[in-house]
């Protein structure tokens, strides 16, 4: 991992030897307004890479396929696509895309694809347990971070020619246990940590959950480079939102971070009560507080619900958005902190993201800026 090395240049859209057989306010760009309206079939290639993908995967799943294998199968759902995210290393207007394969330190690699010319190609297929992706504003490049068991190194990630380049810029060794890292910001300034988004629309732990989706989460895709509009108001969103708190019209559950909550169509109270929003608790989850504002930066109110559970802890923030005829209810699980008035969600240790949402697609994403808004005002019940 010491000094500067080039990954060669792949074959465009390989994805790994198992397949084969069988900003704005939805993502982080550091580039130029002007330059995000450049090249855009990137937006349809990567489209297409994701659709393939995904439905190989869910081929890969398939326990009905004849050649199944019960003691093959671990391995192999273990070492498919776990997430993705776009960002612009090379400061061109064209977002690269980072897909994250593997479930475990051992198998997790992520694959660097760029858009050169026309068509997709891998740039580089990087090892990433215990890894995470921050930006590096202003330059070409991105940032490499891994950290595990007291070893902490830093690299910045770069494209040359379409070929990725890798150079450490800073390491460390910790042996007091009680030590921690030093923080990205002090070592990248102005660093911020990329979220990735599902690269389906089913859960994290599909199998446990029975999810097995084709349709891919494409929705950062569109988003890339889109900005905030003015909240204006809209009687028909706040109403046909009042009418499902009410309980006079039903919402549809959709998980915003993977983790839970795609319940389908169900009443506000179905959706509270034990096998709803949590499948796994025993006892209602309690309404309480609420608040209007618009979380997704499309103009709409929407209606954020802080949902606790038996004990009282913070458990889920619900958002129920209008979306043509349907109240959707996007929900982001396990969360303790802060919501702005921004729609930028602040937890307890510090972390900040933002959602956004369109019909059945959800995701969470990095914010453009780290200035705080002042925290949204809440209705206590």
């Amino acid at each position: 991992m010491n000094g500067k090395r080039n990954v060669q240049l792949l074959a465009a859209l390989a994805v790994c030897g198992l397949l084969a057989g069988c900003a704005p306010a939805g993502t982080t760009s550091d580039a130029p307004a002007a330059e995000q309206t450049k090249a855009e079939p990137w937006r349809s290639a990567y489209k297409a890479f994701l659709t393939e993908l995904c439905t190989q995967e869910a081929a890969v799943r398939d326990t009905d396929r004849p050649d199944y294998d019960p003691n093959a199968y671990p391995g192999e759902v273990g070492a498919l696509s776990s997430g993705y995210v776009l960002y612009d290393i090379d400061k061109d207007g064209v977002p690269e895309l980072l897909v994250r394969f593997g479930n475990c330190e051992a198998a997790d690699h992520t694959q660097i694809y760029t858009f050169r010319d026309g068509e997709m190609a891998l740039a580089g297929d990087l090892p990433s347990g215990d890894t995470s992706f921050y930006t590096s504003p202003g330059e070409n490049a991105m940032v490499w971070n891994w950290g595990h068991m007291g070893a902490h190194y830093v690299e910045e990630l770069r494209l040359a020619d379409g070929t990725l380049e890798q150079e450490t810029v800073f390491e460390e060794t910790l042996t007091d246990p009680d030590a921690e890292y030093t923080d990205m910001t002090d070592i990248v300034p102005g660093s911020r940590y990329l979220w990735e988004a599902r690269t389906t629309l089913g859960l994290w732990m599909q199998e446990e959950t029975g999810t097995v989706p084709v349709e891919p989460l494409t929705l950062p895709i569109d988003d890339y480079g889109r900005q905030r509009t003015a909240e204006t108001a809209s009687e028909t969103a706040r109403a046909a939102i009042e009418a499902v708190l009410a309980g006079e019209r039903p919402l549809v559950g959709v998980s915003a971070d993977g983790f839970g909550g795609d319940t389908g169509e169900m009443a506000l109270g179905d959706y509270l009560a034990p096998g709803g929003v949590d499948p796994w608790a025993e006892s209602p989850q309690t309404l309480s507080r609420l608040t209007w504002l618009d979380v997704d930066g499309d103009g709409c109110t929407d209606c954020v619900l802080a949902l606790t559970d038996e004990a009282g802890a913070p458990d889920q923030y619900v958002v129920l958005s209008l979306q043509g005829e349907t109240v959707y209810a996007y929900c982001v699980n396990y969360f303790s902190g802060s919501l702005g008035t921004d729609g930028v969600f602040r937890d307890d240790w510090g972390s900040a993201f933002a959602l956004s949402f369109r019909d059945r697609q959800c995701y969470l994403y990095t914010p453009e800026t780290d200035t705080q808004a002042p925290e949204a005002g809440w209705q206590v019940f």
